[in-house]
């Protein structure tokens, strides 16, 4: 009897689950006439921690709070929110790097890319794009 609540539960709960693993999924967009077209994950790191650009290619970064900025920070980045900040934070002090510019949200970060040459930034998975925009990297999900 127990073992019949235990895997009712399961039922109910797998699939709430599974959907918020598929929404753990991030693009990185830049405009179409940008001549990059593909990005790799250290190539995205250097860029949005400081460390060699892609030409004179700008990232944006969403605001802290946003669910894809940590998707995006653990498994592109490789490291925490906080230590991000303490990163920023030491970088600014020493005057050495300049953190990425901030979108408040992924709409507003498809039209700072929209309207600005040579910016990437990275957008929940399933966001509507335009077609002014293409997608340069994905995330994969977690299976």
């Amino acid at each position: 009897m127990r073992l019949l609540r235990y895997l009712t539960v399961i039922l109910i709960l797998l699939p709430g689950w599974v959907v918020a693993q598929q929404e753990e999924h991030i693009v990185v967009i830049t405009k179409v006439d940008t001549p990059l077209d593909e990005v790799n994950k250290t190539m995205l790191r250097n860029l949005y921690m400081g460390n060699i650009g892609l030409g004179d290619i700008t990232p944006i970064a969403l605001s802290p709070g946003e669910l894809a900025r940590s998707i995006f920070n653990v498994r592109v980045v490789g490291l925490t929110e906080s230590r991000i900040q303490a990163y920023w934070a030491q970088m600014r002090f020493s005057g050495r790097k300049q953190r990425p510019v901030e979108a408040v949200n992924p709409q507003e970060a498809i039209l700072m890319v929209e309207s600005t040459a040579n910016t990437v930034a990275y957008v929940p998975a399933g966001t509507p794009l335009p077609d002014s925009v293409k997608v340069i990297f994905e995330s994969k999900p977690i299976p």
